[in-house]
């Protein structure tokens, strides 16, 4: 695969390059064919308990009939006393209508008295009462509603501690759209660098949340800290202008570094692609991190020796692996400032091997600008699996 490009492109790779189609991509707008495979919805969060009536309460006892009112007790006249028999007047039957009168009446009130008597004796001993439940707990116990232990909630997107078969590679039509990018400045200072740098973000931070999002896996914008010539970091501090480092990517605080020293105006000129190649590659590393291929790197480089034979392997083929991501993505871009002239310049500035350096854990010069070249040609994740590669193809 790699020998292919090799031979294509080493005899004059210092010339511009003709424009190289990447294998099929989609116009500005378009899916990937196919489009990215995007992910289930998520089931519905939370815990919700069956819809269950409620629990009908016990009904206190109806109160007994309303007894009827007695009727207002009659005021009782005085008793009748004896009269004397009138004499008689002649015959008339005045007397015998008004003691019959009397005896009525006063049986009436007799039996007023009777019934009124026997009403007080059933109703005057009772008392009246509250009505209550007929059912009361035990006084020793009490009720707690039950227990309810509500499901978590599924996970979000996790990091997958592998590194040949990582998710990233699954899917062999994940790749980039081709998608403009433009800066509005150059990086001559820090406050317009960081201006600059920003801009790359915004170009950057789409493509990779679009394709981390479809294969399941957590994704968040990386900081950016642009300094002049040193900078202190979670990782450790950095000499710019004494070393051979151009920038870095601090995995302790998600952070890529970029430098006004490193990389200047005054060494590379008003040109976004050289700028764009080296932030792509350390979003590259920020890409290897959140997908957990960073961390299963590292344990593995420690179980071998850091700097043993297997462990600077290791180290070199995270490297490239970041260099063939800043390749996919330059090679995907289409308008705005980075035009088919950046794309050139940046092709020929990839010989940043570490031949010339103390440690071999980069690759070399060769193998460095090939990767590169590799994934601006294929533009597919799968093609930057520098995890199933050769030895060889890795030195």
């Amino acid at each position: 695969m790699l020998a292919r490009i090799h031979r294509m492109w080493w005899g004059d790779c210092m010339e511009p390059r003709p424009y190289f189609q990447p294998r099929p991509v989609p116009a500005w707008g378009a899916p990937l064919p196919p489009p990215v495979h995007a992910p289930m919805a998520p089931p519905q969060r939370g815990w919700h308990p069956p819809p269950i009536a409620p629990f009908p309460g016990y009904q206190a006892p109806q109160p007994p009939p309303t007894y009827r009112v007695p009727p207002q007790r009659p005021v009782y006249p005085p008793p009748v006393g004896h009269l004397p028999r009138p004499q008689a007047r002649g015959r008339s039957h005045t007397g015998l209508i008004i003691g019959g009168a009397s005896f009525v009446l006063v049986s009436i009130l007799m039996l007023g008295t009777a019934v009124v008597w026997s009403v007080h004796r059933d109703f005057g001993g009772r008392h009246p009462v509250r009505a209550t439940s007929t059912w009361q707990y035990p006084a020793t116990s009490t009720w707690t509603s039950p227990k309810v232990t509500l499901p978590q909630p599924p996970p979000g997107p996790q990091p997958v501690y592998a590194l040949g078969d990582n998710p990233l590679f699954r899917d062999r039509e994940t790749g980039f759209t081709n998608a403009p990018c433009s800066t509005s400045t150059w990086p001559f200072d820090i406050p317009h660098a960081e201006a600059f740098y920003r801009d790359l973000l915004g170009c950057l931070d789409p493509e990779w949340k679009r394709l981390l999002d479809g294969l399941r896996l957590p994704w968040s914008s990386p900081g950016l800290v642009v300094a002049g010539s040193y900078v202190d970091s979670p990782c450790g501090g950095e000499d710019f202008s004494g070393s051979e480092t151009a920038a870095f990517y601090c995995s302790a605080n998600n952070t890529i570094y970029m430098s006004t020293v490193s990389m200047s105006p005054s060494r590379y000129g008003n040109h976004d692609g050289f700028y764009l190649a080296v932030y792509a590659h350390e979003y590259g590393h920020h890409v290897q991190e959140l997908s957990g291929i960073s961390s299963e790197e590292w344990n593995q480089r420690v179980a071998a020796g850091v700097d043993s034979p297997v462990g600077l392997e290791l180290s070199r083929r995270s490297e490239l692996q970041a260099q063939c991501f800043s390749g996919m993505f330059l090679g995907s871009r289409r308008g705005g400032t980075i035009t088919q002239h950046e794309l050139d310049l940046a092709w020929n500035d990839q010989y940043r091997g570490d031949e010339q350096r103390s440690k071999r854990d980069h690759g070399s010069n060769e193998h460095s600008a090939a990767w590169w070249r590799h994934g601006s040609l294929k533009n597919r994740l799968w093609e930057c699996n520098t995890w199933l590669s050769d030895s060889s193809e890795v030195s």
